[in-house]
């Protein structure tokens, strides 16, 4: 494959070369690494959808139940199993971290002196004051808790991919690139946008399968059997491919780059949250709980990572 990076190099790589993060799965230390999250993807993603996937890229998609759900499970896994999500998740972090702190401190300071719920605009500002003080610690997550969000929202996203509706679409040449991030979404009318979720609501999901063969995933009705992949819908792929990729898009050698592919020089970060505080009606904070897994699966992946951590 040929790569392209952010900052205009180009580089030939092997498949392993251009697929592998070192120690992306590790949460262990130097002296003993952990590679039972890698075998559980392994066991119970990679080797299941060999065949499928063989079938996929020669233009057959899964007919049975069983096969469908072996394969949403892969592009679950392909949207959340990157390095452009985990940074998200770091993004999303250092901005959450300190929200949730500062709320922490809010409700102690209500329970102290009520009347401060009275100004929604105060409390709005003295938030934000107590975010920006936060300790350093909160603004960042652990290797493992990154892990966990990645198992969670893949668990969220196989019923969805397995609720939509799956069209083929091909072209008589290669036409499309692929990347570190190999799935993107894009929303039902075709616009390109950076988005704080993996998969917004009535968004598509695009997963070049081959460089001439695209598989879209969307939540719209079919409205006819169209098969043919346009230059039109390839270059719009491409250029999410590149806005939502970490580091690079990659071709096959014996195919052009797209003449108008762009790869900005970073990735687009995520905005800080604007965030109002207004006082609550009820006298008891919400209780806090992880959302619930119900896939034997993904609960198996948690158990690796050490399970659910103490919320409180």
């Amino acid at each position: 494959m040929l790569a392209r990076y952010r900052n205009g190099h180009e580089k030939l790589l092997t498949i392993k070369q251009a697929t592998v993060e070192l120690d992306f799965y590790d949460i262990g230390d130097d002296a003993s690494p952990d590679d039972s999250l890698e075998n559980w993807f392994n066991n119970a993603v990679e080797n299941p959808v060999g065949r499928i996937m063989g079938q996929v890229r020669n233009g057959v998609l899964p007919t049975t139940t069983a096969d469908r759900r072996v394969f949403a499970r892969f592009v679950a896994a392909q949207m959340v199993r990157t390095i452009a999500f985990r940074t998200l998740m770091t993004d999303m972090s250092s901005h959450l971290g300190p929200a949730i702190f500062s709320f922490e401190v809010l409700q102690r300071a209500i329970s102290e002196d009520p009347s401060l719920k009275q100004d929604s605009v105060s409390l709005t500002r003295l938030q934000q004051q107590i975010a920006d003080r936060a300790p350093d610690e909160l603004r960042g997550a652990g290797k493992a808790s990154m892990m966990r969000n990645m198992i969670r929202e893949a668990n969220r996203l196989e019923p969805l991919i397995l609720d939509m509706n799956w069209l083929l679409t091909y072209a008589d040449e290669p036409m499309l690139v692929t990347g570190d991030a190999p799935v993107t979404t894009l929303s039902g009318t075709g616009e390109i946008h950076f988005m704080p979720m993996v998969l917004p609501e009535l968004h598509e999901i695009q997963m070049p399968v081959t460089p001439s063969r695209l598989l879209t995933i969307t939540p719209f009705p079919s409205l006819g059997t169209a098969s043919e992949l346009t230059l039109e819908q390839a270059n719009r792929i491409n250029q999410s491919i590149a806005r939502s990729c970490s580091q690079i898009v990659l071709r096959r050698p014996d195919m052009s780059w797209p003449a108008d592919l762009v790869l900005p020089k970073a990735r687009a970060p995520l905005a800080r949250p604007h965030i109002t505080v207004s006082p609550s009606d009820s006298g008891h904070a919400t209780k806090r709980t992880w959302p619930s897994v119900v896939e034997q699966a993904y609960k198996e992946a948690l158990d690796l990572l050490g399970g659910d951590p103490d919320i409180e």
